[in-house]
């Protein structure tokens, strides 16, 4: 299955007082903030640079600017509804959600993943622990009931027993907690 048109990826990003509130211990309100907007950044330069990519959405409760991304508002109905409400307005057609928060993720690891989901349908990538989701690619227009959240490999996994896992430093990285932070000092994030 290919896709009939270029992907669409779209990218949650939440601020606010309670942003990366995990990491409180190991870093102050304004680091924490400056760091997910680095992060976010990055991953959009990555996602700019795949050439199956045809455009970039940010998906946030406040204005984002990069010159890559268009900006969605999201309402505050929670994660889950946001994005299946922006994939009820986009159409069945090529998405990919990734999340905000991946230092590492390079240009090779979206396109493991968007030749697995077109080879496939759907293919999702897990955290370091392999129980969170930290990016789903959506090929075929399948409808798709998004869980992500505490144990979401597994429910979305549940949607389709045979839907490829990928696992990479640059998809599975994500930061949440003061372990994910050392992981990823170790490998080169510096703040």
């Amino acid at each position: 299955m290919s896709p009939l048109m270029g992907w669409t990826a779209l990218i949650p990003f939440r601020t606010g007082t309670g942003g990366k509130s995990r990491l409180q211990a190991a870093l102050d309100h304004a680091a924490r903030q400056r760091l997910a907007r680095e992060m976010a950044h990055h991953v959009i330069d990555v996602l700019s640079r795949c050439r199956e990519i045809e455009q970039i959405v940010v998906l946030s409760n406040v204005a984002f600017d990069h010159p890559a991304a268009t900006f969605a508002l999201d309402a505050g109905r929670g994660l889950n509804p946001e994005i299946s409400a922006f994939r009820d307005d986009f159409g069945p057609l090529p998405l990919l959600v990734i999340h905000a928060d991946l230092p590492l993720l390079a240009q090779a690891d979206v396109e493991a993943l968007l030749k697995a989901a077109t080879t496939h349908g759907i293919a999702m990538a897990t955290d370091r622990a392999g129980e969170g989701t930290n990016a789903i690619a959506l090929a075929d227009g399948r409808s798709f009931a998004f869980r992500f959240g505490p144990g979401s490999r597994a429910l979305h996994g549940a949607a389709d027993e045979r839907m490829l896992v990928l696992q990479c430093d640059g998809l599975s990285a994500d930061l949440d907690t003061p372990g994910d932070l050392t992981f990823l000092r170790q490998h080169g994030l510096q703040i």
